[in-house]
């Protein structure tokens, strides 16, 4: 009987073994992990941003994004000089199932992570760990484009709208228009904000889109011109029309506001030292 015992468990054992070594059955830990890499980029260059995401290619699912792909999402809405000719914007993404979305930069210089962050949002994206990097400093227009792509070939991926993927391409690269103008997190907030009241009361045409625009850009103290007042019209109709659901997306709304309203008050408070430190100085000076 024990005999009998043994060679049952020891059959189970190596039918398992069996499994897990037939390569059409590999599993690697860290196969959930995708790796977005610019079509454009040299051998030597993609083998660097592996590095940099300390990933290789049998513990994540590495991909390539060309410039076709990126000109498809952002051709209604980034003009020709900040697409570019070359896809050199690269993305890691680690889908989570909790933790919200932590997203980082590197080499990134036009769009910063509070940008991607709201766009992913947009895009229906909850929980990730996202980073969008380069070998060397590119604007970075182009990086959503590699990163939804990157959650639809993850382990768990599910093909993103179209829709969203487009609009949320249109909402960074506005924010980033945007950005120039007022800095790049008060953008970021502001589009936030103005998503959040969108989403909430749903306005019946693009009149009451505009009121919503109008208000939270008064409330944010800011001078924009009638040119970037449409534009954000323009966009907050897209993403009205996406019909995104304001008990869906609230807590991941709101933290973005909670997060940028800090960094913001800390940038004020620093610029004020600065300010008061430089008079200081000023002053002293002035006497001697």
């Amino acid at each position: 009987m024990k005999i009998r015992l043994l060679m049952s468990k020891l059959l189970a054992a190596f039918m398992m073994l069996s499994m897990l070594l037939v390569p059409g059955n590999i599993v690697h830990a860290d196969a959930y992990k995708v790796v977005t890499l610019g079509g454009d980029l040299t051998e030597s260059q993609k083998s660097d941003m592996l590095k940099y995401f300390n990933v290789n290619k049998d513990e994540a699912n590495v991909i390539q994004v060309n410039i076709d792909e990126e000109k498809k999402y952002l051709g209604d809405t980034a003009s020709s000089s900040q697409i570019g000719t070359k896809s050199i914007s690269c993305a890691y993404v680690e889908p989570t199932s909790s933790g919200g979305l932590n997203v980082s930069t590197h080499n990134i210089y036009w769009v910063n992570s509070n940008m991607i962050k709201n766009a992913l949002i947009t895009a229906g994206i909850k929980n990730a760990n996202v980073k969008a990097a380069a070998p060397f400093n590119v604007s970075g227009t182009a990086a959503l484009t590699g990163i939804l792509k990157g959650f639809e070939n993850s382990s768990n991926g599910t093909k993103i709208d179209e829709d969203k993927k487009k609009v949320a391409n249109d909402e960074l690269v506005t924010t980033g228009e945007i950005g120039d103008k007022i800095g790049k997190d008060k953008a970021a907030g502001l589009m936030n904000d103005i998503k959040t009241e969108v989403i909430k009361d749903k306005p019946k045409d693009s009149d009451e889109v505009k009121k919503i625009v109008e208000n939270v850009t008064n409330n944010y103290n800011v001078n924009l011109g009638s040119d970037d007042i449409n534009k954000i019209t323009d966009l907050m109709n897209k993403i009205n029309g996406l019909n995104l659901s304001f008990s869906d997306l609230k807590g991941q709304l709101n933290s973005v506001t909670d997060k940028l309203k800090n960094v913001m008050t800390s940038d004020e408070a620093q610029g004020f030292f600065t300010k008061l430190m430089n008079s200081i100085k000023s002053f002293f000076s002035s006497l001697f």
